[in-house]
């Protein structure tokens, strides 16, 4: 087999099929990408190794919100973390995961935020189950979060279109600004940050930051998914200096709760 021929290898034309069958440019097409190895041509290899960090982010994200599982379970206890800022953060990856599946977008442009979903949902019980609402109100508290999530999904599968699930995206940073936002404002009055952790924050604002490029190079200008990436960044940054400006704050605070409940 040479490169010449025009006949491959059917796990390479698989390979490339998958690398380069979406790229919306003329010159990224699995046909010719393989026609200039074994030295890919530049669009070419961009594209694949926008493709290649993608799996890289979506593999990084399956631990994403770990640290921060991990402080709530350690010090058996949510308090720091604002119970409205995690409910849109659901919203916020469910809103970016589902435009982009109803989209028809490249699973690697995009994975991520399905993994990070199911990890900021687990993050949700784990506030129901050690936060410092009372008992009666906490469960009134999961029914309406429950029901209204329900609501949600029935509108975004079943009432919005291809036309109009552009909204999910508009909406998108506003949800952002209400839930980081209300995050951000709770750390400034109580001058601690609790059970978020600063690995988390930075892989979100690190991700923010590459997906900005690979999304341009595997969607193209999606001004709602840059857009979102953009206040994204800004907001992870803020909350990235406050849990470095309050470290050992809350290192005293996380202390007391331990020494408290071992009493």
């Amino acid at each position: 087999l040479t490169m010449a021929s025009q006949h491959h290898h059917p796990l390479l034309t698989t390979i490339a099929q998958w690398a380069w069958s979406t790229d919306p440019s003329p010159l990224v097409t699995p046909t010719t990408c393989l026609s200039t190895l074994p030295l890919l041509s530049t669009p070419c290899l961009l594209r694949l190794l926008a493709k290649l960090i993608g799996i890289a982010i979506i593999a990084a994200s399956c631990i994403n919100k770990a640290p921060v599982l991990h402080n709530i379970y350690s010090s058996k206890s949510a308090l720091g973390l604002s119970p409205t800022s995690t409910y849109g953060e659901v919203i916020m990856y469910s809103n970016a995961a589902f435009y982009n599946l109803r989209r028809g977008n490249p699973f690697t442009a995009y994975g991520e935020t399905f993994m990070v979903m199911v990890q900021t949902v687990v993050v949700v019980l784990m506030i129901w189950r050690y936060g410092e609402e009372k008992k009666g109100g906490r469960t009134n508290n999961v029914g309406v979060v429950c029901g209204a999530y329900l609501v949600y999904l029935f509108v975004v599968f079943y009432v919005l279109t291809q036309d109009t699930i552009y909204i999910l995206m508009v909406y998108n940073p506003i949800v952002l600004l209400t839930s980081r936002g209300s995050q951000i404002l709770a750390n400034h009055q109580q001058k601690q940050t609790g059970a978020q952790s600063l690995a988390t924050t930075g892989m979100n604002l690190t991700g923010s930051l590459i997906r900005t490029v690979t999304t341009i190079k595997e969607v193209g200008w999606d001004f709602h998914i840059l857009r979102s990436y953009g206040v994204s960044i800004t907001l992870n940054m803020i909350l990235f200096t406050q849990i470095v400006m309050y470290r050992e704050n809350t290192k005293r605070m996380l202390d007391d709760i331990k020494q408290k409940k071992k009493e």
